[in-house]
């Protein structure tokens, strides 16, 4: 996928709100309404991996979530 500009980010995050109500398990993967959510979704997703990566923890990190 090329590079997900901020503008095509926000227009992509506001579909995905507008479709999540329309499309649930039942409905056809090839429903248009699932087929765009896919695809704005897929836009989201690369958009955040490059601007908000989720490191991996650290070991004292993964110790204070577990309760050490």
């Amino acid at each position: 996928m090329n590079k997900v500009t901020k503008e095509q980010y926000e227009f992509a995050l506001a579909r995905v709100e507008m479709l999540l109500p329309l499309v649930d398990d039942n409905t056809p993967a090839n429903d248009k309404n699932a087929v765009e959510l896919t695809v704005m979704s897929d836009i989201v997703i690369a958009y955040e991996k490059e601007h908000y990566p989720i490191e991996k923890p650290t070991v004292a990190e993964l110790d204070y979530f577990a309760g050490y």
